[in-house]
Protein backbone atom coordinates (compact mmCIF):
# COMPACT_ATOMS: atom_id res chain seq x y z
CA UNK A 1 0.00 0.00 0.00
CA UNK A 2 1.24 3.50 -0.75
CA UNK A 3 2.32 5.57 2.24
CA UNK A 4 1.21 9.13 2.99
CA UNK A 5 3.40 11.43 5.09
CA UNK A 6 1.23 14.19 6.54
CA UNK A 7 1.41 16.21 9.75
CA UNK A 8 -2.25 16.07 10.80
CA UNK A 9 -4.41 13.00 10.28
CA UNK A 10 -8.20 12.96 10.33
CA UNK A 11 -10.99 10.48 9.68
CA UNK A 12 -13.05 10.89 6.53
CA UNK A 13 -16.65 11.95 7.22
CA UNK A 14 -19.15 9.12 7.24
CA UNK A 15 -21.39 9.17 4.19
CA UNK A 16 -19.08 11.47 2.22
CA UNK A 17 -18.72 9.13 -0.73
CA UNK A 18 -19.66 8.66 -4.38
CA UNK A 19 -20.94 5.48 -5.98
CA UNK A 20 -18.59 6.02 -8.94
CA UNK A 21 -15.81 4.68 -6.73
CA UNK A 22 -17.76 1.42 -6.32
CA UNK A 23 -18.10 0.85 -10.07
CA UNK A 24 -16.83 -2.50 -11.37
CA UNK A 25 -16.08 -3.01 -15.04
CA UNK A 26 -16.68 -6.41 -16.64
CA UNK A 27 -13.07 -7.01 -17.63
CA UNK A 28 -13.66 -10.42 -19.19
CA UNK A 29 -16.36 -8.96 -21.43
CA UNK A 30 -14.00 -6.20 -22.56
CA UNK A 31 -11.19 -8.67 -23.13
CA UNK A 32 -13.37 -10.84 -25.38
CA UNK A 33 -14.61 -7.83 -27.32
CA UNK A 34 -11.14 -6.60 -28.32
CA UNK A 35 -9.35 -9.97 -28.49
CA UNK A 36 -9.00 -9.67 -32.28
CA UNK A 37 -6.75 -6.62 -31.81
CA UNK A 38 -4.23 -8.31 -29.53
CA UNK A 39 -0.68 -7.68 -30.67
CA UNK A 40 -1.59 -4.69 -32.82
CA UNK A 41 0.04 -1.31 -32.48
CA UNK A 42 -2.34 1.06 -30.75
CA UNK A 43 -3.41 4.62 -31.61
CA UNK A 44 -5.54 6.15 -28.83
CA UNK A 45 -7.48 9.31 -29.67
CA UNK A 46 -9.04 11.55 -27.05
CA UNK A 47 -8.74 14.68 -24.98
CA UNK A 48 -8.49 15.35 -21.26
CA UNK A 49 -9.86 12.65 -19.00
CA UNK A 50 -10.45 10.30 -21.91
CA UNK A 51 -6.71 9.72 -22.21
CA UNK A 52 -4.96 10.93 -19.04
CA UNK A 53 -5.39 7.67 -17.12
CA UNK A 54 -4.23 5.47 -19.99
CA UNK A 55 -1.24 7.76 -20.55
CA UNK A 56 -0.26 7.40 -16.88
CA UNK A 57 -0.51 3.61 -17.08
CA UNK A 58 1.26 3.34 -20.44
CA UNK A 59 4.23 5.47 -19.41
CA UNK A 60 4.67 3.76 -16.03
CA UNK A 61 4.64 0.30 -17.63
CA UNK A 62 6.94 1.30 -20.53
CA UNK A 63 4.50 0.63 -23.37
CA UNK A 64 5.37 3.74 -25.35
CA UNK A 65 6.84 1.87 -28.34
CA UNK A 66 3.68 -0.08 -29.09
CA UNK A 67 1.14 2.66 -28.40
CA UNK A 68 0.71 6.35 -29.11
CA UNK A 69 -1.78 8.95 -27.92
CA UNK A 70 -3.30 11.47 -30.32
CA UNK A 71 -4.49 14.48 -28.34
CA UNK A 72 -4.08 17.21 -30.97
CA UNK A 73 -5.01 17.91 -34.57
CA UNK A 74 -1.52 19.32 -35.21
CA UNK A 75 -0.86 18.06 -38.77
CA UNK A 76 2.86 17.52 -38.16
CA UNK A 77 2.10 15.29 -35.18
CA UNK A 78 -0.63 13.38 -37.04
CA UNK A 79 1.69 12.78 -39.99
CA UNK A 80 4.36 11.37 -37.66
CA UNK A 81 1.84 9.03 -36.01
CA UNK A 82 0.60 7.76 -39.38
CA UNK A 83 4.18 7.09 -40.42
CA UNK A 84 5.16 5.16 -37.28
CA UNK A 85 1.80 3.43 -36.77
CA UNK A 86 0.62 2.34 -40.25
CA UNK A 87 -2.94 1.14 -40.76
CA UNK A 88 -1.96 -2.43 -41.62
CA UNK A 89 -0.31 -2.89 -38.21
CA UNK A 90 -2.50 -0.71 -36.00
CA UNK A 91 -5.92 -0.21 -34.50
CA UNK A 92 -7.44 3.13 -33.48
CA UNK A 93 -9.32 3.46 -30.20
CA UNK A 94 -11.19 6.74 -29.80
CA UNK A 95 -12.52 7.55 -26.32
CA UNK A 96 -15.12 10.28 -25.95
CA UNK A 97 -17.76 10.04 -23.23
CA UNK A 98 -20.03 12.64 -24.82
CA UNK A 99 -19.21 11.72 -28.40
CA UNK A 100 -19.73 15.38 -29.23
CA UNK A 101 -16.27 16.93 -28.74
CA UNK A 102 -15.14 18.23 -32.12
CA UNK A 103 -11.39 17.81 -31.52
CA UNK A 104 -11.24 14.00 -31.23
CA UNK A 105 -13.62 13.62 -34.19
CA UNK A 106 -11.36 15.80 -36.34
CA UNK A 107 -8.38 13.73 -35.26
CA UNK A 108 -10.21 10.46 -35.98
CA UNK A 109 -11.03 11.59 -39.50
CA UNK A 110 -7.29 11.81 -40.18
CA UNK A 111 -7.17 7.97 -39.90
CA UNK A 112 -9.96 6.94 -42.32
CA UNK A 113 -8.45 3.61 -43.40
CA UNK A 114 -7.72 2.32 -39.86
CA UNK A 115 -9.76 -0.29 -38.02
CA UNK A 116 -11.50 1.62 -35.25
CA UNK A 117 -12.97 0.98 -31.81
CA UNK A 118 -15.24 3.65 -30.30
CA UNK A 119 -15.71 4.03 -26.53
CA UNK A 120 -18.59 6.41 -25.83
CA UNK A 121 -21.70 6.86 -23.67
CA UNK A 122 -24.09 9.15 -25.54
CA UNK A 123 -26.54 7.02 -27.57
CA UNK A 124 -27.40 9.97 -29.83
CA UNK A 125 -23.95 11.48 -30.30
CA UNK A 126 -22.34 12.27 -33.61
CA UNK A 127 -19.51 9.86 -32.84
CA UNK A 128 -21.84 6.92 -32.17
CA UNK A 129 -23.80 7.62 -35.35
CA UNK A 130 -20.54 7.71 -37.30
CA UNK A 131 -19.53 4.37 -35.75
CA UNK A 132 -22.87 2.78 -36.62
CA UNK A 133 -22.67 3.94 -40.24
CA UNK A 134 -19.04 2.79 -40.60
CA UNK A 135 -19.53 -0.54 -38.82
CA UNK A 136 -16.93 0.22 -36.15
CA UNK A 137 -16.91 -1.63 -32.85
CA UNK A 138 -18.74 0.32 -30.13
CA UNK A 139 -18.03 -0.18 -26.42
CA UNK A 140 -20.15 1.64 -23.86
CA UNK A 141 -18.58 4.22 -21.57
CA UNK A 142 -20.24 4.30 -18.12
CA UNK A 143 -21.77 7.45 -16.68
CA UNK A 144 -18.52 8.48 -14.99
CA UNK A 145 -16.60 11.65 -15.79
CA UNK A 146 -13.44 11.17 -17.82
CA UNK A 147 -10.93 12.23 -15.18
CA UNK A 148 -12.37 9.63 -12.77
CA UNK A 149 -12.68 6.88 -15.40
CA UNK A 150 -9.34 5.11 -14.94
CA UNK A 151 -11.06 1.88 -13.86
CA UNK A 152 -13.64 1.85 -16.66
CA UNK A 153 -13.74 0.98 -20.36
CA UNK A 154 -12.32 4.44 -21.04
CA UNK A 155 -8.85 3.37 -19.91
CA UNK A 156 -9.21 -0.41 -19.75
CA UNK A 157 -10.04 -1.00 -23.43
CA UNK A 158 -6.75 0.50 -24.65
CA UNK A 159 -4.96 -1.02 -21.64
CA UNK A 160 -6.13 -4.52 -22.61
CA UNK A 161 -5.09 -4.08 -26.24
CA UNK A 162 -1.72 -2.74 -25.06
CA UNK A 163 -1.19 -5.93 -23.03
CA UNK A 164 -1.43 -4.53 -19.50
CA UNK A 165 -2.34 -6.67 -16.51
CA UNK A 166 -5.66 -4.89 -15.98
CA UNK A 167 -6.80 -7.29 -13.26
CA UNK A 168 -3.85 -6.20 -11.11
CA UNK A 169 -4.44 -2.58 -12.07
CA UNK A 170 -8.05 -2.73 -10.92
CA UNK A 171 -7.08 -4.61 -7.75
CA UNK A 172 -4.72 -1.74 -6.98
CA UNK A 173 -7.54 0.74 -7.49
CA UNK A 174 -9.62 -1.10 -4.90
CA UNK A 175 -6.76 -0.61 -2.44
CA UNK A 176 -6.50 3.07 -3.31
CA UNK A 177 -10.22 3.60 -2.74
CA UNK A 178 -9.88 2.04 0.70
CA UNK A 179 -7.55 4.87 1.77
CA UNK A 180 -10.37 7.27 2.60
CA UNK A 181 -8.91 8.61 5.83
CA UNK A 182 -5.49 9.22 4.26
CA UNK A 183 -6.99 11.00 1.24
CA UNK A 184 -9.27 13.15 3.39
CA UNK A 185 -6.39 14.03 5.72
CA UNK A 186 -4.18 15.15 2.85
CA UNK A 187 -7.06 17.13 1.33
CA UNK A 188 -7.68 18.83 4.67
CA UNK A 189 -4.00 19.69 5.06
CA UNK A 190 -3.87 21.17 1.55
CA UNK A 191 -7.00 23.19 2.28
CA UNK A 192 -5.51 24.59 5.48
CA UNK A 193 -2.37 25.50 3.53
CA UNK A 194 -4.49 27.37 0.99
CA UNK A 195 -6.28 29.24 3.76
CA UNK A 196 -2.85 30.27 5.10
CA UNK A 197 -1.89 31.79 1.75
CA UNK A 198 -0.25 28.78 0.07
CA UNK A 199 -2.33 29.03 -3.10
CA UNK A 200 0.06 26.99 -5.27
CA UNK A 201 0.83 23.29 -5.00
CA UNK A 202 4.21 22.30 -6.38
CA UNK A 203 4.19 18.56 -7.00
CA UNK A 204 7.72 17.19 -7.21
CA UNK A 205 7.95 13.63 -8.53
CA UNK A 206 11.13 11.60 -7.99
CA UNK A 207 10.41 8.80 -10.48
CA UNK A 208 10.70 9.18 -14.25
CA UNK A 209 8.25 6.31 -14.88
CA UNK A 210 5.50 8.36 -13.24
CA UNK A 211 5.80 11.15 -15.83
CA UNK A 212 2.41 10.23 -17.29
CA UNK A 213 0.70 11.10 -14.00
CA UNK A 214 1.44 14.79 -14.47
CA UNK A 215 -1.59 15.55 -16.68
CA UNK A 216 -3.88 13.24 -14.72
CA UNK A 217 -3.13 14.86 -11.37
CA UNK A 218 -3.34 18.41 -12.69
CA UNK A 219 -6.65 17.70 -14.39
CA UNK A 220 -8.13 15.99 -11.35
CA UNK A 221 -7.26 18.87 -9.06
CA UNK A 222 -8.00 21.76 -11.40
CA UNK A 223 -11.30 20.50 -12.86
CA UNK A 224 -12.60 19.07 -9.60
CA UNK A 225 -11.51 21.74 -7.14
CA UNK A 226 -10.79 25.08 -8.81
CA UNK A 227 -14.24 26.69 -8.98
CA UNK A 228 -15.94 29.73 -7.47
CA UNK A 229 -12.56 31.36 -6.89
CA UNK A 230 -11.33 28.43 -4.80
CA UNK A 231 -8.58 25.84 -5.11
CA UNK A 232 -4.82 25.74 -5.56
CA UNK A 233 -2.88 26.04 -8.79
CA UNK A 234 -1.11 22.71 -9.33
CA UNK A 235 2.08 22.26 -11.30
CA UNK A 236 4.35 19.25 -11.60
CA UNK A 237 8.11 18.96 -12.04
CA UNK A 238 10.50 16.05 -11.82
CA UNK A 239 13.30 15.79 -9.29
CA UNK A 240 16.13 16.08 -8.94
CA UNK A 241 16.34 18.23 -12.09
CA UNK A 242 13.58 20.54 -10.83
CA UNK A 243 15.72 21.38 -7.81
CA UNK A 244 18.01 23.34 -10.13
CA UNK A 245 15.27 25.83 -11.01
CA UNK A 246 12.02 25.51 -9.04
CA UNK A 247 13.72 25.25 -5.64
CA UNK A 248 14.83 28.84 -6.13
CA UNK A 249 11.21 29.87 -6.63
CA UNK A 250 10.10 27.67 -3.73
CA UNK A 251 12.56 28.93 -1.15
CA UNK A 252 13.62 32.30 -2.58
CA UNK A 253 10.36 33.62 -4.02
CA UNK A 254 7.03 34.49 -2.50
CA UNK A 255 5.91 32.22 0.32
CA UNK A 256 2.75 30.97 -1.34
CA UNK A 257 3.82 27.47 -2.45
CA UNK A 258 3.36 24.20 -0.57
CA UNK A 259 4.90 20.96 -1.78
CA UNK A 260 3.66 17.45 -2.52
CA UNK A 261 6.50 15.00 -3.04
CA UNK A 262 5.90 11.68 -4.82
CA UNK A 263 8.62 9.06 -4.44
CA UNK A 264 9.27 5.38 -5.15
CA UNK A 265 11.14 3.44 -2.47
CA UNK A 266 12.32 0.60 -4.71
CA UNK A 267 13.05 1.50 -8.35
CA UNK A 268 12.98 -1.37 -10.82
CA UNK A 269 16.70 -1.07 -11.56
CA UNK A 270 19.54 -1.31 -9.04
CA UNK A 271 22.64 0.51 -10.29
CA UNK A 272 25.85 1.15 -8.40
CA UNK A 273 28.55 3.59 -9.44
CA UNK A 274 32.01 2.22 -10.18
CA UNK A 275 34.66 4.95 -10.15
CA UNK A 276 37.81 4.33 -12.26
CA UNK A 277 41.02 4.61 -10.23
CA UNK A 278 42.22 7.57 -12.29
CA UNK A 279 39.34 9.71 -10.93
CA UNK A 280 39.59 8.74 -7.26
CA UNK A 281 41.65 11.72 -6.10
CA UNK A 282 39.71 14.38 -8.01
CA UNK A 283 38.46 16.78 -5.32
CA UNK A 284 34.79 17.67 -5.17
CA UNK A 285 32.96 19.77 -2.57
CA UNK A 286 35.31 18.99 0.28
CA UNK A 287 35.70 15.34 -0.62
CA UNK A 288 36.94 13.20 -3.49
CA UNK A 289 35.16 11.62 -6.44
CA UNK A 290 36.47 8.26 -5.23
CA UNK A 291 34.20 8.59 -2.19
CA UNK A 292 31.28 7.82 -4.53
CA UNK A 293 32.67 4.42 -5.53
CA UNK A 294 30.00 1.77 -4.99
CA UNK A 295 27.25 4.31 -4.36
CA UNK A 296 23.72 3.05 -5.00
CA UNK A 297 21.78 5.42 -7.32
CA UNK A 298 18.57 4.62 -5.46
CA UNK A 299 20.10 6.08 -2.32
CA UNK A 300 21.46 9.06 -4.27
CA UNK A 301 18.00 9.88 -5.62
CA UNK A 302 16.45 9.52 -2.17
CA UNK A 303 19.09 11.87 -0.74
CA UNK A 304 18.08 14.50 -3.31
CA UNK A 305 14.45 14.22 -2.19
CA UNK A 306 15.35 14.34 1.49
CA UNK A 307 17.55 17.39 0.95
CA UNK A 308 14.63 19.36 -0.47
CA UNK A 309 12.15 18.04 2.08
CA UNK A 310 14.43 18.93 4.99
CA UNK A 311 14.94 22.43 3.60
CA UNK A 312 11.15 22.79 3.29
CA UNK A 313 10.82 21.72 6.94
CA UNK A 314 13.53 24.20 7.95
CA UNK A 315 11.80 27.02 6.06
CA UNK A 316 8.38 26.07 7.52
CA UNK A 317 7.00 25.35 4.04
CA UNK A 318 4.01 22.96 4.26
CA UNK A 319 5.01 19.70 2.58
CA UNK A 320 3.58 16.23 2.20
CA UNK A 321 4.78 12.97 0.65
CA UNK A 322 3.15 10.13 -1.24
CA UNK A 323 5.47 7.13 -1.40
CA UNK A 324 5.07 4.01 -3.54
CA UNK A 325 6.94 0.89 -2.56
CA UNK A 326 7.53 0.07 -6.24
CA UNK A 327 6.03 0.66 -9.66
CA UNK A 328 3.75 -2.19 -10.72
CA UNK A 329 0.35 -2.51 -12.37
CA UNK A 330 -1.14 -2.75 -8.88
CA UNK A 331 0.65 0.26 -7.39
CA UNK A 332 -0.19 2.61 -10.26
CA UNK A 333 -3.84 1.58 -9.95
CA UNK A 334 -3.62 2.35 -6.25
CA UNK A 335 -2.04 5.75 -6.90
CA UNK A 336 -4.71 6.61 -9.49
CA UNK A 337 -7.58 5.79 -7.13
CA UNK A 338 -5.94 7.71 -4.28
CA UNK A 339 -5.65 10.75 -6.54
CA UNK A 340 -9.37 10.38 -7.34
CA UNK A 341 -10.21 10.49 -3.64
CA UNK A 342 -7.86 13.39 -2.99
CA UNK A 343 -9.57 15.47 -5.69
CA UNK A 344 -13.03 14.40 -4.50
CA UNK A 345 -12.43 15.32 -0.85
CA UNK A 346 -10.59 18.52 -1.79
CA UNK A 347 -13.70 19.66 -3.68
CA UNK A 348 -16.09 18.60 -0.93
CA UNK A 349 -14.11 20.43 1.75
CA UNK A 350 -14.38 23.64 -0.30
CA UNK A 351 -18.07 23.17 -0.95
CA UNK A 352 -17.83 22.76 -4.75
CA UNK A 353 -19.07 20.00 -7.07
CA UNK A 354 -16.15 17.61 -7.77
CA UNK A 355 -17.77 16.23 -10.93
CA UNK A 356 -18.63 19.22 -13.10
CA UNK A 357 -16.37 21.53 -15.13
CA UNK A 358 -18.48 24.51 -16.25
CA UNK A 359 -15.60 26.66 -17.46
CA UNK A 360 -14.25 23.82 -19.61
CA UNK A 361 -17.64 23.28 -21.24
CA UNK A 362 -18.00 26.99 -22.04
CA UNK A 363 -14.65 27.07 -23.85
CA UNK A 364 -15.58 23.94 -25.84
CA UNK A 365 -18.76 25.62 -27.04
CA UNK A 366 -16.87 28.74 -28.09
CA UNK A 367 -14.39 26.61 -30.07
CA UNK A 368 -17.22 24.96 -32.00
CA UNK A 369 -18.80 28.36 -32.74
CA UNK A 370 -15.49 29.64 -34.13
CA UNK A 371 -15.11 26.60 -36.40
CA UNK A 372 -18.68 26.94 -37.63
CA UNK A 373 -18.12 30.61 -38.50
CA UNK A 374 -14.89 29.80 -40.34
CA UNK A 375 -16.65 27.10 -42.39
CA UNK A 376 -19.44 29.57 -43.27
CA UNK A 377 -16.84 32.07 -44.49
CA UNK A 378 -15.30 29.40 -46.73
Amino acid sequence: MIKIDIKEKKKAPEGEWSTIFDYREDIEKLRKAVKQYSGRKLVVIGNGGSITSFRAYRDALRLTDSSVIVWTMDPDYIAEVRKNFPAKDSVVVIVSKSGEDIGPIEELLAFPEYETVVVTENKESALRKMAEKAGWMIIDHPHIGGRFSGGTSSALVPAIIAGMDVEELVAGMRLGYSMRDEAYSLAENLFKSEQSGYIELYTSIYASLLSGFEDLFIQLMHESVCKEGKGQTVYVAFGPDSQHHTNERLFGGRKNICVLFITVENPQADIRISIPEVFHNVTFKGGKIGDLDGENLKMALNAEYLGTKMEADNEMVPNFTISLNEITSKSIGELTAFMHLLAFYSAKIRGVDPFDQPAVERSKNITFEILAEENDDD
